[in-house]
This record gives C-alpha cells, structure tokens and sequence, in this order.
C-alpha cells in the first residue's frame, strides 16, 4: 500500500477508535437523528392528508394486477404529478382516454394512494441527514483541538493533504453508518416501500456523502477555533450545499417511486460533478485553513 493511503488509514482508524471507545459522536449523530424524524412524524402525521401520484411502482404495481399494457401506456403522462384530491386524479385519468372499468378505476386509485408523508421522504430523509451530518462535522474538530491533538498532527511528516482526506474519510463513514440506521427508521414509520431500491438508495446516499464531507470538512476546519462555531459552520455550509440537494433530493425522490437510476444519467452526471469540485477545492485550500 502506498505512504499516503497507509497514513490516511492511520488517521482515519485513529478517529473511529476513538469513537467506537467513547460512543460520543455517533451516538449525538443517531438520536438528532431519530428526533428528527419523530417530530416530522408527530407535527405532520395523518394531517398532511392523502394524496395520489402515478409514479413507475404504481405502473409496476397495476402491471401486476393484470392491467392492460395498452392502458398502462395511455396513464404514462400522469407519472411524477401529485394531485391533492381524489376527484382531481380520476379527472386526469379520464382526460387520457382511457376505456377503465370501475374495478379498474378502483384499482389504480388504490394503487395511486400515497400519504403526505411517502410523497416528501426523500427530502425528509435528507433533511435529516444535513441537521446531524452538521452536529458530526463540529464534533469532529472540537476533540482535535480540545486536546491540543490537532497540533501534534501538524508537526507529524504528514502532508496536508493527506490529513484532509483522512479526516473527510472518517466524517464520510460516520455519516454512512447513520444513513443506513436513517433509512429503515424512515420507511418504518413513513411507510415507504425501500424493496428492490436499496442499490440505488446507497449509491445517492454515498454521493451526497462525499460532497458533504468534502466541503463540511473543509469548513470545519475553519471554524473549529473561531469563537460562536456552532453557527458560523452552518451559516456557510447551507448555502454552498444548496446545489448538491436539489440533485440528491431530486434522485431520492426518483427512485423511491421507482424509476430506474441509470435513465437519470444527467442528475448523476451533475452529482459527480459537484463532488469532484468540493473535493479538489476543499484538497487545494486545506494547507491554507491549517495556517490560518
């Protein structure tokens, strides 16, 4: 194994042997975020009321139920709209010149039937992920310089660089822990379907991942000695990961009703390229947080 990976793989297992001894910051990260989920669940609940959305499962769903491929392709426009009222929807049903008999009606209704809830999960769940990803971020650096650990690491022959990326990793596994604790937790009490889409799931969730730490990070680093950290890092972490959420949010949201990922190629394309460029600008500017 070449120098750097060997001393990247030092500082990240140096992170997670402290953790796995003190449990501190995992285990802030975990219950921020099933409180999280909790309050959504209790302040929204049955009164975001039903809702109804022709999506890819529902087609699936109906496919299965022996509807006609011919009608299946006649309610192909209506995929992606939300409407908010049962009379709505059998309206654009209808509006597509479909020949329906009531049981079928009744059935892509039935299978057309979402909660409030399902409809938005895929924004909850990152939510949920950003509010305890930036609890993770402080709590990273505060022990680091707490101790004085941080200055023993800068007089250590380890480049930069290399520091950066160790510490990126060890924020990076933290948060995949807690993405895969997250999602079980939404779809227990959302009542989202996860069947069948936990690949793609984890390939967004491991690309929203890598963004974030690049650039939490980074700015951890720069607000880890500064005094009122606790809400300087949000303040500018928000705004420089507007972009990346829309994109994840977006892909989140796809596939939980769905659709096949690699038919979404621009989305993914424009994922990997916002976290090509938080990670090399976050690698370049690192020495520079350090000196400062």
């Amino acid at each position: 194994m070449p120098l750097p990976l060997r001393q990247m793989w030092v500082l990240l297992w140096k992170d997670l042997l402290i953790d796995l001894r003190r449990m501190e910051h995992l285990l802030a990260m975990l219950f921020f975020a099933l409180l999280t989920l909790l309050i959504f669940n209790f302040a929204v609940g049955e009164q975001g009321g039903t809702h109804f959305r022709y999506a890819e499962r529902t087609a699936q769903r109906l496919a299965g139920e022996g509807l006609p491929a011919d009608t299946l392709a006649a309610l192909a426009p209506l995929k992606g709209v939300t409407f908010t009222t049962q009379a709505a929807f059998l309206r654009a049903v209808d509006g597509q010149q479909t020949a329906l008999t009531p049981a079928q009606r009744i059935l892509v209704l039935q299978a057309s039937r979402q909660s409030f809830m399902q409809i938005i999960a895929g924004g909850l769940f990152w939510i949920t992920f950003l509010l305890s990803g930036v609890l993770g971020l402080d709590r990273s650096f505060g022990q680091e310089r707490e101790h004085g650990a941080m200055d023993g690491l800068l007089l250590t022959p380890v480049p930069r660089g290399v520091l950066y990326l160790g510490k990126m990793a060890s924020n990076a596994v933290f948060l995949l822990v807690i993405s895969l604790l997250v999602l079980p937790l939404l779809a227990l009490l959302y009542g989202v379907e996860l069947r069948g889409v936990w690949a793609p799931l984890l390939l967004i969730a491991l690309g929203g991942i890598v963004g974030f730490s690049a650039l939490g990070t980074l700015l951890g680093g720069v607000t880890a000695s500064l005094r009122g950290k606790e809400v300087l890092l949000p303040l500018l972490l928000f705004p420089l990961l507007v972009p990346l959420l829309l994109v994840v949010v977006q892909l989140t949201d796809l596939v939980l009703q769905g659709e096949a990922l690699w038919e979404h190629r621009a989305w993914l394309q424009l994922l990997l390229a916002f976290d090509m460029v938080f990670l090399i600008a976050s690698y370049l500017t690192f020495d520079f947080v350090l000196e400062a």
